[in-house]
């Protein structure tokens, strides 16, 4: 297939996953007001369409803030790209380019669920674990426990965090991260897990020097979830590691 006809399919699966957004917990919202119990609201069809999907939030704000007409865009756009770049950089075998894409369309779900609702719900991550790890054991070039070791790892690497917070009441990473680590870890393998957390360590400060700095300008206080920040180091390292480990290794 032609990266051009990547590009479009990776705008019409936008759409989809802005529905996937909305619908996911806690969007339980029926016209702006919490609805827990209720049916939620019917989505129009043209409401899963790129573009006309945003002209459907302009009309009436799906849910509240930080949801705002943008995201839909924003969202279509992200996944337009990154389909893109995966058909780009992935080229065989056929069934990992095809697993890849489906993986990337639930992180791309999961990062702007997690911005806007600081949750990270379980329905998303535990199939990503479960694919990533299922897929691990016939990448090429991988040995099979790989997958294996990652998702290990990543979640060690974050659990005392979210243990220690919870026995102090005082949250310093939710369990969801936790788990989502887990889950890139199956999908990347070990080392390119480990270069993709300290990326998500590298993105999330550089982002909370600038809110911080905003914030002595008489901005309000603004969190941001740590799971968008994992997400985008796992993703630039599933793409990119052979050519960042290339390129470190000509610095040594």
């Amino acid at each position: 297939m032609e990266l051009g006809l990547f590009i479009i399919l990776g705008f019409f699966v936008g759409g989809v996953i802005n529905v996937a957004i909305d619908r996911s917990p806690p969007h339980d919202y029926v016209d702006g007001v919490t609805a827990q119990g209720a049916r939620p609201r019917r989505i129009s069809y043209w409401e899963w369409l790129p573009i006309l999907s945003a002209y459907s939030s302009i009309r009436k704000s799906r849910v509240p803030f930080p949801n705002h007409w943008l995201r839909y865009p924003i969202v279509e756009f992200t996944s337009a790209a990154l389909f893109g770049l995966s058909s780009y950089r992935i080229t065989d075998p056929t069934w990992l380019l095809v697993v890849w894409l489906v993986l990337v369309s639930a992180l791309i779900a999961l990062a702007f669920i997690d911005f806007e609702t600081t949750f990270l719900p379980d329905v998303l991550v535990f199939p990503v674990l479960t694919v990533g790890l299922l897929a691990s054991f016939f990448i090429p070039d991988r040995e099979w426990w790989q997958g294996l070791a990652g998702a290990a790892v990543g979640y060690a690497v974050f659990y005392p965090f979210a243990w220690v917070g919870d026995r102090l009441n005082r949250p310093m990473m939710g369990w969801g991260d936790v788990k989502l680590s887990a889950a890139l870890g199956a999908i990347l393998g070990l080392a390119p897990l480990l270069l993709g957390l300290y990326l998500g360590v590298l993105i999330g400060g550089a982002v909370a020097i600038f809110v911080y700095a905003a914030r002595l300008f008489g901005f309000k206080r603004v969190l941001i979830p740590y799971g968008p920040y994992l997400i985008s180091g796992g993703i630039v390292s599933m793409l990119y590691f052979q050519t960042i480990a290339d390129w470190i290794a000509t610095q040594l």
